[in-house]
């Protein structure tokens, strides 16, 4: 009996600290709110402004991610879902609407210092755009060769890197080389690595990719 309440003890200790457990804040800094005289505007994902939605402006978080926003200074916190690109302020790292800042108490002086800590973030953000990185993933077109031998020594250099290079014909004579289904948190790295193979960034097209795991 002693043992059999001492297994449920020890459970009821784990389980507690599992559903204790908090995910740690990802970043910390200014929040700070906007909104749009015109009622037609639109966030940077597609979606028509509304300064009654909870929802927010972040520089890099996938469009669609939920953030948990919590004002330091008087302990207040509200979810946001990621739909806008912004601040461009420095120091600040996230803009909200207004119906955000109210909720965090925050309105009438305008920023607040806060932390944010990521909720939930989508396998595929969330836009009603096409552009290069709004799937997730990215195809980067890298050049065009005329000779067969050396889109073929190219291509098998990419292989080499553990890189998925495509290879298809345009123009009728030209065999254009791209990297495939390279996901946004690798993005600067396989740019440095094309970089190291000689490869101009600058002349690097990113273009939109489609999931490969749907």
């Amino acid at each position: 009996m002693k043992r059999i309440i001492l297994l449920c003890s020890i459970l009821l200790v784990v389980l507690s600290s599992l559903f204790s457990e908090e995910t740690s804040p990802i970043e910390s800094g200014i929040a700070s709110w906007y909104t749009s005289d015109n009622s037609s505007s639109l966030t940077a994902n597609g979606e028509t402004f509304d300064p009654t939605a909870l929802a927010a402006a972040h520089k890099s978080l996938k469009f669609g991610s939920i953030v948990r926003v919590i004002n330091t200074t008087n302990g207040k916190s509200v979810d946001v879902k990621i739909n806008d690109r912004g601040p461009f302020i420095e120091g600040r790292i996230i803009d909200l609407t207004p119906k955000a800042a109210e909720e965090l108490g925050m309105l009438e002086k305008g920023i607040a210092p806060v932390t944010l800590t990521l909720i939930f973030a989508p396998e595929v953000p969330e836009s009603k755009y096409n552009r290069a990185g709004d799937t997730g993933w990215y195809l980067l077109q890298i050049g065009a060769f005329s000779s067969v031998d050396t889109a073929t020594v190219q291509y098998e250099r990419l292989v080499k890197e553990k890189l998925r290079p495509y290879a298809e014909l345009v123009d009728n004579n030209l065999i254009r080389l791209s990297v495939r289904w390279v996901p946004a948190y690798q993005l600067d790295k396989t740019m440095e690595k094309l970089g190291s193979l000689g490869f101009d960034q600058s002349k690097i097209l990113k273009k939109s990719e489609v999931n490969p795991y749907k």
